[in-house]
């Protein structure tokens, strides 16, 4: 058992309960110096006590629960104290815990115990953080899922496949005199390509994954007076950004968060990009391409009810290397702008005024960021996942091509699949380093 630490585990501020959290080695020890109860403390029971410090003075009352070794979300020796949430309370608890041998727990570092002591494999680890920082319903549902092992369920019998057939090709190598059951040539790319196509499936829900957890930035751009700031209330629901007759009435990027369907939207109304001499405005305006360079998807708005200017085809042109859609503004009025301009771009018509079209250019906002949301699906795999999964995906398709093609020795070949094999169980965290697992649970806040 891990020296103790300690760390609050409730948010800073002023509440009605806070908890303070300690695990590891003697931990019950500790606090029983400084908390009194009356009989013996027996685990997961609820014990009602008195905070007291070194001098015997009383601090508070509170409730104390006692998680013994390897019943406990660490897997250690666990205590959690219930006190009122002040946070000078809060504080005070922990520097008497830390002045009696406990150490100050690191970010995640009650969750990294409980993966290095096998309660849970990585992908449930990180899961932990997500589900804590989900923003939607959707980001909460797909975290919970991962928590509960969804995710392990899919990687665990890829590798176990590899592993199996390493052990036949090993076996092969070790036994060669002796009548062995081996594998054909067809079988072996037959396992392999099971593997593959199993990789390839969780791959595709990787962009996805990307955009629930965090978020798709959109971008609302165009000359000033077409409507942005009315689209991007419109989509809000709310009146969020002010909206006049005025060109030039937003002068600065404005940025608020929405859903579409359970994935978070930071949707940014960018000030109407034009040649301006006004110096607060031309800040704005350069504000306003950086915002839409960091942006997944722009939505070009032009006003339909007027004929397509110079300035309209200006800001088209600059947007051109970016994922972008053409929304036709205004529709609730006769239609003068020429399309046939835009000819193979993307065109959904709206009315902010209205409403008119705006469930249309929600469903396509998600189409073209390549988000497809589907209720057979139970994971998407997030950027380190993908990262590993096309590593073992290259190594397979190699080992695969050179198998098929060249006479490759049994050696080389359970290099190959032992290197794919690894790949996968970093995933699960079943090989993994320090350095790896120090950059993923630095992510996670104090007192988890």
């Amino acid at each position: 058992m891990r020296e103790p630490i300690v760390a609050i585990a409730t948010p800073y501020g002023e509440s009605a309960i806070g908890i303070v959290r300690l695990s590891g080695k003697g931990v019950l020890e500790i606090v029983k110096r400084f908390f009194k109860t009356k009989g013996e403390i027996k685990p997961r029971y609820a014990h009602f006590g008195v905070l007291h410090d070194e001098k015997g003075e009383e601090i508070d009352e509170g409730i104390l629960i006692y998680y013994k070794a390897p019943h406990s979300y660490t897997g250690e020796d666990m205590v959690e104290l219930n006190l009122h949430g002040n946070p000078r309370i809060l504080q005070r608890a922990v520097e008497l815990f830390l002045g009696a041998g406990a150490r100050l727990a690191e970010p995640g570092e009650f969750t990294k115990r409980a993966f290095l002591n096998g309660k849970m494999d990585l992908t449930q680890a990180e899961a932990v953080a997500e589900l804590i920082c989900a923003k939607t319903e959707l980001a909460r549902k797909v975290a919970l899922k991962q928590l509960h092992g969804e995710l392990s369920k899919y990687i665990r019998p890829l590798r176990e496949t590899l592993l199996e057939l390493i052990a036949y090709i090993e076996a092969d190598i070790e036994f060669a005199e002796e009548d062995i059951p081996t594998l054909t040539k067809e079988q072996v790319l037959e396992m392999v390509e099971k593997v593959l196509k199993g990789i390839n499936e969780l791959l595709k829900t990787a962009k996805t994954g990307k955009f629930v957890r965090e978020g798709i930035k959109l971008a609302i751009v165009g000359r000033p007076n077409v409507g942005k700031s009315s689209l991007f209330n419109a989509l809000l629901k709310e009146e969020r950004a002010i909206v006049t007759d005025i060109e030039g009435t937003t002068r600065d990027y404005i940025e608020e968060t929405l859903q579409i369907k359970g994935v978070p939207v930071r949707l940014i109304d960018t000030a109407g990009i034009r040649e301006t001499e006004d110096i607060v405005e031309k800040i704005g305006v350069e504000r306003s391409k950086k915002k839409i360079e960091e942006a997944d998807l722009v939505l070009f708005v032009i006003d339909g009810s007027r004929e397509i200017t110079e300035e309209d085809l200006k800001i088209y042109q600059s947007i051109k290397n970016k994922e972008r859609v053409v929304v036709v503004n205004k529709v609730d009025l006769p239609l003068r702008a020429n399309l046939e301009i835009f000819e193979g771009e993307d065109i959904i018509k709206v009315s902010a005024l209205t409403g008119e079209g705006l469930e249309k250019l929600s469903e396509e906002i998600l189409k073209k960021v390549g988000v497809q949301l589907e209720e057979s699906v139970n994971v998407y795999v997030s950027l380190r996942h993908e990262a590993l999964l096309k590593k073992a995906k290259e190594v397979l398709e190699r080992f695969k091509e050179e198998y098929r093609e060249k006479e490759i020795s049994p050696e080389i070949a359970m290099l190959d699949l032992r290197e794919a094999s690894d790949y996968l169980g970093e995933i699960l965290g079943e090989i993994t380093t320090e350095d790896v697992l120090g950059k993923i649970f630095s992510t996670f806040c104090i007192g988890k």
